[in-house]
């Protein structure tokens, strides 16, 4: 267990230093899931329970210092325990909700009161011109960050996958079969909040068709994904064809610029 609960522990090290130290690249239960069923010894099951958590937390996303639930913790936890319990997809996303909100008391903690500390010395160390300080006192930040999380993991993998186990186990069968229901329901409510996020009159009639493509015609995600695609290339290519005629340019582009004036409408287009 101890080399399990190890590995998991790099495995939040490396989500956390790229969300916050590197790039700010946020891992998401899709990519994390797999990873930790590999860690575990289960690939499949981590590459399903990590679909699931994903589609959970479809429409849930950090803006600034605002952390609405702790996503990489939520997906790192929530499939190890799921595996580890052996109970299958319904626990890891049931495990998964309670697990990202307790998380972002971890974060506030850190950001608080440890990052407020940061920031004070930093400023003071611009103020003197000390580069070499500031510098130093930045890496520190980006090291300890995850590292706080890297040993909660361990920690919890270490001491808490038992009392949870006998939890699970001690559960009469209906709250089971409740936790069997949610968990088939919260992904649509993450497709919900990510809907409501990006909403428009223009999407209306895209959200019934993949509706019903999904429903009535009984097709799988691939297909619909391609014709997605295939939709959406078509409609990008129009609009800028639409808007390229409209352009007011009485003088028009110069002999030999067209290409470059096309591609610099493109570029502006796409932006």
């Amino acid at each position: 267990m101890v080399i399990q609960a190890l590995l998991i522990a790099i495995i939040m090290f490396l989500t956390k230093f790229l969300d916050w130290g590197f790039f700010n690249i946020q891992i998401r239960p899709i990519w994390i899931g797999p990873l930790v069923g590999l860690a575990l010894g289960d690939l499949r099951e981590g590459v399903l329970m990590g679909a699931a958590i994903e589609a959970v937390f479809l429409g849930t996303f950090s803006v600034g210092g605002s952390v609405p639930s702790d996503v990489a913790s939520a997906g790192v936890f929530g499939t190890a325990f799921g595996i580890l319990l052996g109970k299958g997809t319904s626990a890891a996303v049931a495990l998964s909700i309670p697990i990202g909100l307790l998380a972002v008391l971890l974060f506030n903690l850190i950001a608080g009161v440890f990052f407020n500390f940061v920031v004070d010395f930093e400023d003071r160390a611009v103020a003197n011109h000390n580069d070499k300080l500031f510098t130093a006192a930045h890496y520190f930040a980006i090291i300890f960050y995850p590292t706080v999380y890297a040993i909660m993991a361990f920690v919890i993998m270490m001491v808490g996958v038992e009392p949870v186990k006998s939890l699970m186990d001690s559960m009469p069968g209906f709250v089971n079969n409740a936790l069997t229901a949610m968990s088939a329901a919260l992904p649509a409510l993450g497709m919900a909040i990510l809907v409501n996020s990006m909403w428009d009159k223009q999407l209306i009639p895209f959200f019934f068709i993949g509706f019903i493509l999904a429903a009535y015609l009984n097709l799988g995600t691939m297909p619909i994904a391609v014709l997605g695609a295939a939709i959406a290339v078509y409609y990008v290519l129009t609009d800028f064809s639409k808007r390229k005629n409209n352009k007011n340019n009485p003088s028009g582009p110069a002999t030999g610029d067209t290409g470059k004036t096309g591609s610099k409408e493109m570029e502006d287009f796409l932006s």
